[in-house]
């Protein structure tokens, strides 16, 4: 890998900020709403060039992201002298968002969960782009399956990705090596990620799987596991979505976490974990095996101090299907907005987050710049388009890579191969919540039945999904 070259305080400041607004307000899911200070839709400005607000922008709270925000505002029109962006420091919020959404005051541009555009298609809430798409750059290349959950039954396209994850199998090298396991070969199916954790308990001590079951992150991922196993959480009934995950599958993976706790003894006795006390451990060497996407790997190191070489990261082991949990945020447009708004906001969607997926010179920019800040850089991901656009991209994101990227070589293998399923459409926090327990109880509980654990879920879970629903 190529090492760029050092660097002023000065400069470094700079390139921390460029960094900063070219990957934008990644904190898509986990920052709350700041006030919008307006919002809507325009239509024209004083003078007279098509105007679109925009969401996104850091809040006065964070003043060199904000001020980094409003130079790639100043860029973009500088680049479109037909087109005025008028941003808000809205940001996604589960809580208000139903209200702002009602109330019309929503930006031309703002960012949903890949979970909600099917629903908000239904309602003819947000704008078809399927035109818009067509027309920016690369737009026909676009991998159908990270367009598909804001794709409706006729093919038409209302949203445009911004990032996107698939969960895989996060796994420590060295002790896969300490076991006599190899640690290029990780678990393909949920049998050999059964049996590899047996193998790594007995001979090193460690706990050789670990499972979320925290905070909405158990029912997070078994959700995972059931998609794995060719299940789903919710199916259409009657018009309604409905529970699904008492139709065998998830069954399955609850009944295989019983089984690696009680019967192989290979998931240690800490069994009350979330994302970040689970990466600790595995950080630590007290985990070998846990569920993640490549993203874990950001915190793994900066802020858990975990060994970047022993760091591996393969795909989701099946349990007889290819398929995976896809998360993530996509870009979606107003219907109130007019032909020339719906073009501007496709331009601006490509200018702030796209261009590094398909444009070799910005993909290395935003690399270098991150890799100077001392931060993991070029960590391998979804690809946005076909091999041969996003290839180029990713090549020049690898020269200036500083992550160990021989060791996500199997994830990175599998990503043509693989089903991506978004997350159940409908009340899926509260239906994570009420799995949480579930989960809790066959690690914690000897006696739990997985099956009467699933009926209380459902039980559990149903009020919320009526109330979603009227």
């Amino acid at each position: 890998m190529t090492e760029p070259a050092p660097r002023s305080a000065d400069s470094r400041t700079k390139s921390r900020r460029r960094r900063l607004a070219t990957l934008g307000t990644a904190a898509l899911l986990v920052v709350s709403l700041a006030a919008c200070g307006g919002g809507g839709v325009r239509g024209k400005s004083a003078d007279g060039r098509t105007e679109i607000t925009v969401s996104g922008m850091p809040p006065t709270t964070l003043p060199v992201g904000r001020q980094d925000f409003l130079a790639q505002v100043k860029a973009f029109e500088k680049a479109n002298p037909d087109i005025r962006i008028k941003p808000t420091d809205a940001l996604w919020d589960a809580k208000t968002f139903p209200a702002r959404l009602a109330s019309g005051r929503l930006e031309t541009v703002f960012r949903v969960p890949l979970t909600y555009p099917p629903e908000m298609i239904e309602r003819h809430q947000i704008a078809d782009l399927s035109k818009e798409i067509e027309a920016l750059p690369h737009g026909a290349e676009f991998d159908k399956r990270l367009l598909a959950p804001a794709t409706d039954s006729d093919g038409k396209i209302y949203g445009i990705p911004t990032e996107v994850y698939s969960v895989g199998l996060v796994y420590n090298r060295e002790l896969f090596s300490r076991a006599g396991l190899d640690p290029d070969k990780p678990p393909a199916t949920w049998d050999e990620l059964r049996t590899a954790a047996r193998t790594i308990t007995d001979r090193t001590g460690v706990a050789g799987f670990g499972m979320h079951t925290t905070d909405n992150t158990g029912g997070w991922m078994l959700t995972t596991m059931t998609y794995s196993y060719g299940g789903r959480m919710e199916k259409e009934a009657g018009g309604k979505q409905v529970t699904a995950f008492r139709e065998g599958p998830t069954g399955k993976a609850l009944g295989l976490l019983k089984a690696m706790r009680w019967t192989d003894g290979s998931m240690g006795k800490q069994h009350l974990r979330g994302t970040d006390d689970l990466t600790r451990d595995f950080a630590g060497g007290k985990v070998a095996m846990l569920l993640g996407s490549p993203s874990t790997y950001g915190a793994y190191v900066s802020k858990f101090h975990g060994r970047p070489d022993a760091y591996g990261q393969a795909p989701l082991p099946s349990g007889g299907e290819k398929a995976t949990l896809l998360g993530g945020g996509v870009a979606v447009v107003s219907p109130k907005a007019d032909a020339a708004q719906r073009t501007a906001a496709a331009k601006w969607i490509d200018f702030f987050y796209l261009r590094t997926k398909y444009d070799p010179a910005s993909a290395a920019e935003r690399t270098a710049q991150v890799a100077a800040d001392k931060n993991p850089a070029g960590i391998p991901g979804l690809p946005f388009y076909d091999a041969k656009v996003s290839g180029p991209a990713a090549a020049a994101e690898r020269k200036h890579s500083n992550v160990p990227l021989k060791n996500f070589a199997p994830y990175v293998n599998s990503l043509g191969a693989t089903e991506y399923v978004v997350e159940p459409p409908v009340a899926a926090q509260e239906l994570y919540a009420a799995l949480d327990s579930a989960v809790q109880a066959v690690l914690t509980r000897e006696s739990a039945d997985p099956a009467a654990e699933l009926e209380k879920a459902d039980r559990r879970i149903g009020p919320a999904l009526d109330r979603s629903q009227r």
